[in-house]
């Protein structure tokens, strides 16, 4: 039989090697870009074996993927926590999609910058993650519109389908304005989004 606290420690192990193969990955990024940051200096940074890295990350894009994966997890965690602060599906809405903004607002652009556009851009490294991803949010989304159609709270030209797609549509749309646009006022773009949809998809609320 196994022993528990052997696995514990190992586990424990695993995460320690990882968060700093990380916190030495993004420092890196931020001084030189992603680019131009090679495994051998976030080797040589993080002070591990090159055994260890590989072990963690058979490529610099797994290791990219790893650093997004992490971001979007701690995003999706506060869109959960929106289902348990709000019961009105407008507020669900916006409160998610005014959630992403905020994050970024709060973010060092030189870190993830490079970061979300290799997300969006890259080639078949993270088609297969993104789209998972994508799924993910859209699958959130359409529970909040299947709320708000059960209340009879939802515009009826369009099917959950079609209005799941644009607002996915008009997030990613902001989220890659942020990657490009230098000094890109996310927060209020993002709330002028959110506004547009919300008056869009939902039936106008009673005087």
């Amino acid at each position: 039989m196994s022993d528990p606290v052997a696995i514990s420690r190992v586990t424990r192990r695993k995460t320690e090697f990882r968060d700093r193969i990380t916190a030495a990955a993004l420092k890196l990024f931020a001084e030189h870009g992603v680019a131009d940051t090679s495994i051998a200096a976030i080797i040589k940074e993080a002070d591990i074996a090159h055994k260890t890295f590989f072990n963690h990350f058979p490529t610099k894009d797994h290791l990219l993927q790893h650093i997004v994966s992490s971001y979007s997890e701690h995003a999706y965690q506060s869109f959960r926590d929106s289902f348990r602060q709000h019961k009105d599906p407008r507020k669900q809405l916006q409160f998610c999609l005014m959630a992403i903004a905020k994050q970024l607002a709060g973010m060092n652009p030189a870190r993830y910058r490079e970061l979300l556009t290799f997300y969006f851009v890259s080639n078949t490294t993270t088609l297969q993650f993104r789209e998972q991803q994508k799924q993910q949010f859209a699958g959130l989304v359409t529970q909040i519109l299947q709320l708000a159609a059960e209340r009879g709270e939802l515009r009826t030209q369009f099917s959950i389908e079609v209005l799941t797609e644009m607002v996915v549509g008009i997030c990613v749309a902001t989220l890659l304005n942020w990657c490009v646009e230098e000094n890109y006022p996310v927060v209020p773009k993002m709330k002028q989004a959110a506004g547009f949809i919300i008056a869009s998809v939902f039936v106008e609320e009673p005087v």
